[in-house]
């Protein structure tokens, strides 16, 4: 049995998968919103790029108004 790994899983769980969500315009008619849900942890992100890619870490700048 094969086992396959990706890179394309969502950034906070772990899922494989996610879904367009789906939006009711004012005419009533349902429609993609340009958003995408995990279908494990459920967070929308507004593209697939954020879904998978990781979080940046941001470096710690002190204010310059503390006393270091």
């Amino acid at each position: 049995m094969a086992n396959y790994k990706t890179i394309y899983k969502c950034r906070d769980c772990g899922c494989t998968s996610y879904q367009p969500v789906i939006g009711r315009a004012q005419s009533g008619a349902l429609l993609p919103t340009g958003q995408y849900k995990c279908t494990g942890c459920r967070n929308v992100f507004d593209t697939i790029r954020e879904w998978w890619e990781p979080r940046r870490n941001v470096e710690f700048q002190p204010s310059r108004f503390s006393n270091a």
